[in-house]
């Protein structure tokens, strides 16, 4: 098996009313990608530096620019996504994991490789290095950034926020983790789903505001993607912020849990991607935790209310009293 660490760079909309919204809703354009292979030693054996042309944000945003220095005339140089795809699809070859500092690049690869209608079920299974990092070296599991865990581990770093240097950096971390025991302990480390899901959708409407979109999604049924059957989603707990979860079985025997991702959009409404993936025991657990934790919070927030009630109708006794 090859390790393949992926580090990406993306362009951004300059203003929010140019973001794509079909046949995804589009948060940034990737324009390069850097990947190095490494061997079972965990020393880098191959690397790959890509340039890409964007086709849809076609001007680098300020910020953008600044962090990777890349500007207009040098993306315009650039592969197409397709022709770049191709490339990084005969360099991972067949049998691959991929490796990335933090949650957010296979993601955002997930949602191009949509956008150019190219094969998402390429993807192969995916580890954030910073999970491994916060357990096993700071043992406080946050978000650390690269230069940092870098600098404690007592390496020299390569030319941040550039995709092949970040790359190189982020290998250089797999030398100092106890890898194999990583993979196994990811699924219940890590603080969002990991697994693949058997399909993502775009919900065709937009709502109001969120509690309008959770509303109506909890009443809907859900085609089943096993059968012919419907799904009938109960009211969803919350993951975080913008992520809400339920479980639900079929009839036809299989369990799914279902995940609803709230993005803002255009005209102060918000609009919905749903995931549905095939419960295992790494998804019951992580459903289990966020239920545990939705509950808890619940019995906070009434303990909190009752104490409220009971503080006013004291002090409504107290003003009689005094009267």
């Amino acid at each position: 098996m090859n390790y393949i660490v992926l580090d990406l760079e993306w362009n951004q909309p300059r203003y929010y009313r140019e973001t794509v919204e079909s046949p995804v809703h589009l948060t940034g354009e990737i324009v390069q990608i850097g990947a190095v292979k490494l061997n079972r030693k965990f020393k880098i054996k191959k690397e790959l530096d890509l340039l890409i042309r964007p086709q849809y944000y076609r001007r680098m945003h300020k910020k953008v620019s600044r962090i990777t220095g890349l500007g207009n005339e040098d993306v315009k140089k650039g592969m197409t996504f397709q022709e770049a795809f191709r490339k990084l699809r005969k360099f991972c070859g067949k049998d691959f994991v991929f490796l990335t500092w933090g949650p957010d690049d296979v993601p955002m690869l997930r949602d191009n490789l949509r956008l150019f209608s190219l094969d998402e079920d390429w993807i192969p299974d995916s580890y954030d290095l910073q999970v491994f990092y916060a357990k096993q070296i700071e043992g406080v599991m946050r978000q650390y950034a690269l230069e940092d865990a870098i600098e404690k581990l007592g390496e020299k770093p390569f030319q941040a926020h550039d995709a092949l240097c970040d790359a190189r950096s982020t290998g250089l971390i797999c030398r100092h983790l106890d890898m194999a025991k990583g993979m196994e302990e990811y699924p219940f480390l890590v603080g969002d789903i990991v697994a693949r899901p058997l399909e993502t959708r775009e919900i065709g409407v937009s709502f109001e505001h969120r509690g309008a979109a959770l509303k109506e999604l909890s009443t809907t049924p859900i085609p089943c993607v096993c059968c012919d059957g419907f799904l009938y989603p109960e009211y969803p707990i919350p993951q975080n912020a913008h992520k809400y979860l339920c479980k639900i079985r079929c009839d036809c025997g299989e369990e799914f849990l279902v995940r609803f991702k709230i993005h803002r959009s255009l005209g102060d409404t918000v609009r919905v991607t749903r995931e549905i993936f095939r419960m295992d025991a790494a998804l019951e657990k992580f459903y289990a935790d966020k239920w545990d934790r939705h509950e808890k919070q619940k019995a906070a927030e009434k303990a909190k209310l009752r104490r409220r009630k009971l503080r006013a109708r004291a002090e409504r006794a107290n003003a009689l009293a005094k009267e």
